[in-house]
C-alpha cells in the first residue's frame, strides 16, 4: 500500500509539473523551475553520468583461427556482455532525462527505476555482475565506466589483428599482455579468466590441464617483461602483509598495492613443495564472499606459516 501512494505522489508531481509548465508559459518573466527539487537532482544526475560512461563498445570479431583460442573466446563474452549493459543503462538513463524534462510519461519501469536511483540504490536491472553489498549506485556507476574502458582497449587491440597488440603463437592469436595488462577486478566473470589463461597454455604445449600449476611474481613496475606463457595483473591488494622481493613478510599496514602481478602456468614436476611457502586466497572483494583462485607465496622471515592464516592475510582483486 505504501508503494502505491508513492507512486500516486509522484503521479501527483507529475501533474504539479504540467500545472507548472503551463503558468511559466504564461508568465514569460518568470524564471522559477517548477519541477520538484529531487527531480531537477535526478536530471542533473542522470546527465552527467551519461557523460562519464562511455557511448560505445565494440564486439569482437571471430575468425576461424582466432575462436580456438580461450582467451579470445573469453574476451568475446566479457565484451559482449557489457556492450549489452552499456546500451541498457544509457537507455535507462535517457528515458530519466526525458522524463525529467517532461518529454516522456513513466512507465512502470521508468518509476522503479527512478525511485531507487532517487534513494541512490543500485537498480535491479544493472545487477548483472557480482558487487560489494551496500555499493551505492554513483559508486557503481563510476566502476562501471572504468570496466568498460578496459573492454574498450582490449576491443581495440584485437582489431588491430596481427600488428602490434596481437601474436601469433603455434597457430593461436591471442592479445599480447606484454602492452595491455588485464585489472582483473574489472572483469565481470575474473574467474573464468584464470581458466582461459590455464586453457589456452594447456592447449599450446599439448599438456594436461591437470598437469599445470600456477607461479606469481610481483613486480615493482609496470613494464615488466612478459613471456609468452605470462600473463600481466593489475589492481590486486594484499592485505595483512607485505611483498618484498616476490616474498611475504608479516606488516602492521592494513594492505599493500601491488603494481603488477605475472601469472604464469608451468607444467608441475615431481619436486617437493617447500615448506616455507604459504598459500593465499584471492577474493574478489573485500566482502571476501567470492573466492577466484589461490596463489603460492615464499615466506620472506622464519614465520611460521599458519601465522599469515590467523592474521588473515589474503589478496583483493577490488576494493
Amino acid at each position: 500500500m505504501i508503494s502505491k501512494m508513492l507512486k500516486m505522489q509522484m503521479l501527483e508531481d507529475e501533474d504539479d509539473l504540467a500545472y507548472a509548465e503551463t503558468e511559466k508559459k504564461q508568465r514569460k518573466d518568470s524564471t522559477s523551475d517548477g519541477r520538484p527539487a529531487w527531480m531537477r537532482t535526478l536530471h542533473t544526475t542522470a546527465c552527467n553520468w551519461l557523460q562519464l560512461i562511455p557511448q560505445s563498445l565494440n564486439h569482437l570479431k571471430r575468425t576461424v583461427e582466432n575462436i580456438k583460442d580461450p582467451l579470445f573466446r573469453f574476451f568475446e563474452r566479457e565484451v559482449k556482455m557489457g556492450a549489452k549493459l552499456l546500451q541498457d543503462v544509457r537507455q535507462d538513463l535517457t528515458d530519466v532525462v526525458q522524463v525529467c524534462e517532461g518529454k516522456k510519461k513513466q512507465t512502470n519501469y521508468l518509476r522503479t527505476l527512478i525511485n531507487e536511483l532517487v534513494k541512490g540504490i543500485l537498480p535491479r536491472s544493472w545487477s548483472r555482475f557480482t558487487v560489494p553489498v551496500g555499493l551505492t549506485v554513483i559508486q557503481w556507476v563510476a566502476d562501471f565506466s572504468d570496466r568498460i574502458k578496459q573492454l574498450q582497449n582490449i576491443s581495440q587491440a584485437a582489431a588491430a589483428s596481427g600488428a602490434k597488440e596481437l601474436k601469433a603463437s603455434q597457430g593461436y592469436l591471442y592479445i599480447d599482455l606484454l602492452n595491455l595488462h588485464v585489472w582483473l577486478g574489472g572483469l565481470f566473470v575474473p574467474e573464468a579468466y584464470i581458466t582461459a589463461t590455464r586453457q589456452y597454455v594447456a592447449q599450446a604445449n599439448s599438456w594436461s590441464l591437470e598437469e599445470l600449476c600456477l607461479e606469481v611474481s610481483v613486480t615493482t613496475t609496470q613494464n615488466a617483461v612478459m613471456d609468452a606463457y605470462s600473463f600481466g595483473v593489475t589492481g590486486l591488494k594484499l592485505q595483512g602483509a607485505s611483498c618484498t622481493n616476490n616474498k611475504l613478510s608479516l606488516s602492521n599496514s592494513i594492505s599493500t598495492a601491488l603494481a603488477l602481478t605475472q601469472l604464469r602456468w608451468s607444467r608441475q614436476t615431481n619436486a617437493e613443495k617447500k615448506a616455507n611457502v604459504v598459500t593465499l586466497p584471492v577474493y574478489l572483494n573485500f566482502n571476501r564472499a567470492d573466492l577466484i583462485f589461490t596463489v603460492d607465496f615464499e615466506i620472506a622471515t622464519k614465520e611460521d606459516p599458519h601465522s599469515f592464516y590467523e592474521r588473515g592475510v589474503a589478496i583483493l582483486s577490488t576494493e
